[in-house]
């Protein structure tokens, strides 16, 4: 594996200062800047395959991200591995490491488990119909054009884009709605949630090191006693192995913390 030898800090500033010259971006709060920023840290130095980004809301994504994206790339290469996704239908953009997305293409061991959101919380190793299709285009389309921007087929729907999404953002477990209309999902279904966090002090050396979550996902509790590879032992070490390497290249270890809710309704 190629190292970037990223520093994180002067990176996250870079981004931060390129941000304050874009007028679509630099009124978003400090904090979502912040929050931004650091995730796509992340990819650029290799930590995360992907960031669906939800901090900041452009109303030009296309345009914004890609002038952004740019920027970054002029400034240091360490942007080179980076690309955009965008689901033009649902107006989301995902900034993606191009060399982890390759290394998911062949490495089956990197899939999630699958869970189906039927009444009986199907579990399964193999990917839903449609969803190898979408992963193999990503990948022939990045590797024949060299473009900043790629977008995904217009007529996916959240059978598909839902466990497309846990795919990216490296969920070791990933959620398949039963049908494009499913509204409900999980409703009072007790839950195993997993964060994943690093103590990355970027903002003001002066002050304490605190953990960032940049990954948080969950799974149906009593899915951890039938299926040995969503039982809490296993996740949390799965996410070790992982995350323990990766974040080693930026000089940062990692922390996993579990707790259990119930709610009424899950979003996905």
């Amino acid at each position: 594996m190629r190292e970037h030898r990223c520093n994180f800090k002067i990176l996250f500033h870079l981004i931060m200062e390129e941000l304050s010259k874009i007028p679509a971006l630099r009124k978003t709060p400090c904090t979502k800047q912040c929050q931004f920023s650091m995730d796509v840290c992340l990819i650029a130095c290799g930590v995360r395959c992907a960031y669906l980004v939800d901090a900041v809301t452009p109303l030009d994504p296309v345009r914004t991200f890609s002038s952004l994206l740019q920027n970054l790339r002029d400034k240091s290469a360490v942007f080179r591995d980076v690309v955009l996704w965008i689901d033009s239908t649902h107006l989301q953009t995902f900034f993606v490491n191009t060399r982890l997305f390759d290394e998911k293409t062949v490495d089956s061991s990197m899939n999630p488990t699958f869970v189906l959101l039927d009444k009986d919380l199907t579990v399964s190793t193999l990917p839903p119909d449609g969803l190898t299709e979408v992963l193999l285009g990503m990948h022939v389309a990045m590797a024949s054009r060299d473009a900043l921007s790629f977008f995904f087929p217009d007529n996916l729907t959240q059978v598909v884009l839902v466990p497309l999404a846990a795919v990216l953002v490296d969920y070791p477990v990933a959620y398949v709605p039963v049908s494009p209309d499913q509204a409900v999902f999980l409703g009072a279904e007790p839950l195993d949630v997993y964060e994943v966090a690093s103590p990355l002090d970027t903002v003001n050396p002066s002050t304490r090191s605190h953990d960032f979550t940049f990954l948080k996902f969950s799974c149906p509790q009593k899915l951890a006693d039938i299926c040995p590879q969503l039982s809490q032992a296993h996740l949390v070490q799965r996410l070790h192995d992982i995350f323990t390497l990766r974040l080693g290249i930026i000089g940062a270890s990692v922390t996993v913390g579990h707790h259990t809710e119930t709610l009424d309704r899950v979003a996905l």
